[in-house]
């Protein structure tokens, strides 16, 4: 896990500053008709984010002007989509049933899940393949979608509006993860380039600042957060707190924050999750394939949902392993927030987020 290191405001005055000033020498020819919107941060700025345990899941800038006729050229180096649906529009989900039910899912013991027979899932076939490396016209007559990107070389989405109007693109990864495109007739004025890129500079200095006071929060007694939800899209990619101590018989609460933009795991068995020989390695993997349905031990709750909370022991399903199932604090979504669980026997147990194996940590129990 990245060791925090702390941003000052002469740090983020800095940063800004040189954001600004690569944003200025871009090419003269995205100056007269094409403006550029990136999805998520910067690459310069994002060992910033990092040194704080942090992503940002938004579009820079998050609102743009132009005049009709003009273009966005729409570039990412994260795991963003860019949706424009039209009006009223939304985006679209990232997981959806294969139509195919899961069959002959056993644990180590030899058990079936019990989520035999239940709707295998996959990656939303629509998002793929995508428009990257298009040029498309816009109308708001049909949707402008750019899929998955094949990182890690995605080369740029342009697309030219030809009508006025205003006009809301989403990030199917991120589903909160909105901006808009203002398109205004030819008379109009609208933002210079310069304009633009100031604008850049200050979601940015402001969203590291946000970064820099996420880890000052900390959740209640016997409740786990799994990552940290901060405004603007700022999401802290990591376990509060690293170390959590119970006795035996004890409720344990682990959830998403409220904020958070991120769906994440909370699995524990054989790992760790970013090593592909191990258990938790292949189901991590899973979350990387789009081409394949997701292996259904990552995308389900080990556990039926309804009952008692799960009783954790180092021998549960022959190996340790229990599984949340994909978690997030969307509201767009039918997937939970938060899981209860209880631990049944002592030792140090350690889990992590199949979604992001960065992310892990203990529960310690006596």
């Amino acid at each position: 896990m990245a060791r925090a290191v702390p941003v000052t405001r002469r740090t983020v005055a800095g940063l800004a500053a040189a954001i600004l000033v690569v944003v200025l020498a871009l090419p003269a020819a995205a100056q007269a008709v094409t403006k550029t919107v990136r999805a998520g941060a910067p690459p310069a700025i994002g060992p910033a984010f990092t040194a704080v345990e942090t992503d940002v899941n938004a579009f820079f800038p998050r609102d743009v002007t132009i005049h009709v006729g003009d273009s966005i050229r729409f570039v990412t180096s994260a795991f963003h989509t860019v949706d424009l649906p039209g009006r009223g529009g939304r985006a679209l989900p990232l997981y959806v049933p294969t139509g195919q039910p899961v069959t002959g899912v056993a644990d180590a013991a030899g058990q079936p899940f019990w989520f035999d027979g239940r709707p295998q899932l996959q990656t939303n076939p629509v998002l793929e393949p995508g428009s990257w490396g298009r040029r498309i016209r816009y109308s708001a007559r049909a949707r402008v979608l750019s899929g998955l990107p094949p990182l890690p070389r995605v080369q740029p989405l342009r697309v030219t509006f030809t009508r006025t109007g205003r006009f809301t693109f989403h990030c199917d990864v991120h589903p909160r993860m909105t901006g808009t495109v203002r398109v205004v007739g030819a008379r109009t004025p609208a933002p210079s380039k310069e304009d633009d890129a100031r604008t850049v500079a200050t979601q940015l200095a402001r969203d590291l600042a946000i970064a820099r006071h996420l880890p000052l929060t900390r959740p209640t007694r016997d409740v786990v957060d799994v990552g940290q939800g901060g405004q603007n899209g700022v999401d802290r990619l990591a376990v509060l707190p690293a170390t959590t101590a119970v006795r035996v018989g004890q409720p344990v609460t682990f959830r998403v924050p409220a904020r958070s933009r991120e769906s994440h795991t909370v699995t524990f068995g054989p790992g760790p999750a970013d090593d592909p020989a191990t258990l938790l390695g292949a189901l991590s993997a899973s979350f990387r394939n789009p081409a394949a349905p997701l292996d259904p031990r990552a995308a389900y709750r080990s556990e039926r949902p309804r009952g008692a909370p799960a009783a954790i022991t180092p021998t549960l399903h022959g190996d340790g392993f229990w599984n949340s199932g994909i978690l997030d604090a969307l509201g767009s979504t039918p997937r939970p927030r938060a899981v209860t669980v209880t631990f049944a026997a002592p030792g140090v147990y350690e889990f992590f987020c199949l979604i992001h194996p960065v992310m892990h940590a203990v529960v310690a129990v006596t």
